[in-house]
């Protein structure tokens, strides 16, 4: 007897080692798809992907303090190397840079950053916001838009300025731009930036547009100020290769009794705890072998510093009863922070000589005081009291007579 009874019928359609393969077959279908998609998507730009067309750049053309950008057609070829920036250098006798950006033909030039009015790039610094106008990948410039005002460390506005005679025509497009400073602008220590042209020329040999992008930069230095000693006894530290050929002087008398000295936000002073130490006058201006004020200036206390610490200044004060019986000296000094940054180059990178550049490019702010003493300003007031009571003693004999 058949036991048909017991049988239970299979749901038609696949058995399940089927449907496991045919799902992996699926997936991997979908995998593939969604790879061929994304390999479609456009990139960010030309900025940032040069896949959508290539990228040349022009080495500018520098006579003095004036850089020149010349951008050939785009089909008479061009400089696929990454390192063909021309540089600059700005200073107290050379206070004015200009870019001068033109192409043969009738196209757009724009400029290294965008918005040159306010900006410039400063290379190997890492760009915040939305902005990459200083990174262009294509070119090899890598940099991040920083106000020049701000680099500088100075309080007036300063940016590039369009000349009002920038041509247009169908011969090509020429553009120019001057930045001009003042002596009060140079920094405390070197600075380097960099800026330039960027020029597009799209062609349409296929069925897809390719654009042809050229850039030109310069690197620009702008040298530090000089150290100076105002008459006042303020004493304005700066910290470039040429800031302090030699250690400043200046003289405190009972006339004159303070002494300022101005390290600002980019040095530190030395020593440390300047309240009580200082460096020995007499001895190798790159060394500082510290001694005791109360051995040069007994009656010293701490009331005697006040400090300024937006200006990262301090100050001496001398009360006119509490100079010292002879003259003394004593020197302090002003020193870069080692976190200062220095020069940079549109591919600047992380560096092995940064450093050693760095100190080569620096130098230390050495000031030496001179405290006269109160005894020889006390003799001269009794020689002044003397002849003038003399003087007096005569005119009254004469009268007499």
């Amino acid at each position: 007897m058949a036991r048909s009874g017991n049988l239970q019928q299979r749901p038609a359609g696949f058995n399940p080692k089927t449907r496991k393969l045919i799902a992996v077959c699926l997936g991997g279908v979908l995998l593939l798809s969604s790879g061929h998609v994304v390999a479609q998507q456009p990139g960010e730009g030309l900025r940032q992907n040069g896949s959508q067309g290539s990228y040349k750049t022009v080495t500018p053309t520098i006579s003095g303090t004036t850089a020149t950008c010349k951008f050939p057609k785009a089909d008479a070829g061009g400089d696929n190397s990454r390192d063909s920036s021309g540089s600059l250098t700005l200073s107290k006798e050379k206070l004015i840079a200009t870019l001068q950006c033109s192409s043969e033909e009738n196209t757009t030039i724009s400029t290294i950053p965008r918005d040159l009015a306010k900006s410039v790039c400063v290379g190997g610094k890492r760009a915040s916001g939305n902005s990459n106008s200083c990174n262009i990948a294509g070119a090899g410039l890598n940099g991040a838009e920083t106000e020049l005002k701000a680099l500088l460390g100075t309080d007036r506005d300063i940016q590039w300025i369009k000349t009002e005679t920038t041509k247009r025509s169908e011969a090509g497009s020429n553009s120019e731009w001057t930045l001009k400073l003042q002596e009060s602008d140079l920094p405390l220590s070197e600075k380097s930036f960099f800026v330039g042209c960027e020029h597009a020329k799209t062609s349409k040999r296929s069925e897809t547009d390719a654009s042809t992008k050229s850039a030109c930069t310069v690197n620009v230095t702008v040298e530090a100020r000089a150290s100076a000693a105002a008459e006042n006894n303020v004493v304005t530290c700066a910290y470039g290769q040429n800031s302090n050929p030699h250690p400043l002087k200046v003289e405190v008398t009972p006339q004159k009794n303070t002494v300022t000295l101005q390290c600002g936000s980019e040095g530190s002073l030395n020593p440390t705890d300047y309240t009580t130490k200082y460096c020995d006058a007499q001895e190798d201006m790159s060394k500082c072998t510290e001694k005791n004020f109360a051995d040069i200036l007994p009656s010293i206390v701490t009331s005697w510093w006040t400090s300024d610490n937006e200006k990262n200044s301090v100050k001496l004060t001398v009360p006119e009863t509490d100079f010292p019986e002879s003259e003394q000296q004593f020197r302090l000094r002003c020193i870069l922070n080692k976190t200062n940054p220095q020069t940079s180059s549109p591919n600047a990178k992380n560096d092995q000589n940064a450093e050693t550049q760095s100190t080569a490019s620096t130098s230390e702010c050495n000031v030496i005081v001179t405290v006269k003493s109160g005894s020889s300003a006390s003799s001269a007031g009794q020689m002044v009291a003397a002849v003038s009571g003399a003087g007096a003693l005569v005119g009254l004999l004469v009268v007499s007579l």
